[in-house]
């Protein structure tokens, strides 16, 4: 009887594996979470790489529903900066886990910015980046935790790893910027024995804001708006960001609030996020708090999700031209 129990459990724990390989042809993209409003647009496109004085270190850790066994969780490692006057590198590690599955990865960007019009703060900045990502299915999980199987009744990890490029174009007009960007650009090739699963991997991003400063009270007002469509499904969402800062001889501080919508579901709302952050001389932390408001998962049985990022700045100097500044 203990044995007909397992392999009926190891046939369907196959078909959850089977399931999962179809489904990995949507991932191998650095998951976009709310770690970019934490002053960290780099995250969203590679056009970011270079541009500010200093070079920028950011840790971000996201773990939702914090009271629930193997939540999903994303942490991420950024560090971006000029390595001449008009152009900038940066390179971001990433891992991100939900259950058994899990993807990890490196990206690698390279940045180049040019002055459209000086007199008016014209900037056109493009950006390039590749990507290695490795997504994986843990089984050990499913095996009973018995170390006395056999071989034939222990089921095997499942790793597949996929090279990638993205591309991202920034504009920026005084105060006003709007980038693009392409993730994923080459097709993924399909396996032999799972025909049906999708070779288009495209996302598409498309970032927008506007800030507003008031100078008699050293306040900026930045609204934002983040669009992400996903080719593999046909998903798409958005962003709506709001931030506040007060400036304070070279510092500041600020708090916002996120709102994320289905935008293929008439905008049907999917989580809200409020948060603050610090930046004092060269050190930065932000903290936010996700409360999710969609019908599909009932937040009232479990805690919220948080976020945290810490950083740093370092090797400090001016560019020579504005469309690093």
């Amino acid at each position: 009887m203990r044995t007909y129990t397992r392999h009926i459990k190891i046939a369907i724990v196959l078909m959850v594996v089977i399931i999962a390989n179809k489904s990995y042809g949507q991932e191998f993209f650095a998951p976009v979470q709310n770690q970019y409003i934490a002053d960290n647009p780099y995250l969203i496109s590679s056009a970011y790489a270079g541009i500010g004085d200093c070079w920028q270190v950011r840790a971000s850790g996201f773990e939702q529903w914090v009271d629930i066994a193997d939540a999903p969780g994303t942490q991420s490692l950024s560090i971006d900066g000029r390595i001449s006057d008009r152009s900038g590198v940066g390179a971001i590690l990433f891992n991100d886990r939900n259950g058994a599955t899990s993807q990890k990865g490196i990206q690698l960007s390279f940045a180049h910015h040019l002055t459209l019009n000086e007199y008016t703060n014209q900037y056109l900045s493009f950006g390039i980046s590749y990507k290695f990502t490795q997504f994986g299915i843990d089984t050990s999980q499913f095996n009973d935790g018995d170390p006395n199987l056999p071989p034939s009744e222990v089921l095997p990890n499942v790793t597949v790893n996929n090279s990638n490029f993205d591309i991202g174009v920034l504009y920026r007009l005084g105060r006003f910027f709007l980038s693009a960007n392409a993730v994923n650009l080459l097709q993924k090739q399909i396996d032999d024995f799972n025909p049906t699963e999708p070779s288009s991997i495209q996302n598409y991003y498309v970032y927008s804001g506007y800030t507003f400063y008031d100078r008699f009270s050293d306040i900026e007002v930045e609204p934002t708006i983040l669009y992400q469509s996903f080719a593999g499904d046909g998903r798409s969402t958005a962003d709506l960001n709001l931030k506040v800062r007060k400036l304070h001889r070279g510092d500041y501080y600020w708090a916002g609030v996120s709102l994320r919508s289905l935008v293929d579901q008439d905008f049907k709302p999917l989580s809200v996020s409020p948060m603050i952050g610090i930046k004092k001389a060269n050190f930065y932390v932000a903290y936010g708090y996700q409360v999710n408001v969609n019908e599909v998962f009932d937040a009232s049985n479990a805690a919220g999700s948080h976020m945290i990022t810490l950083g740093i700045d370092f090797g400090c100097r001016q560019s020579k031209c504005g469309c690093t500044y």
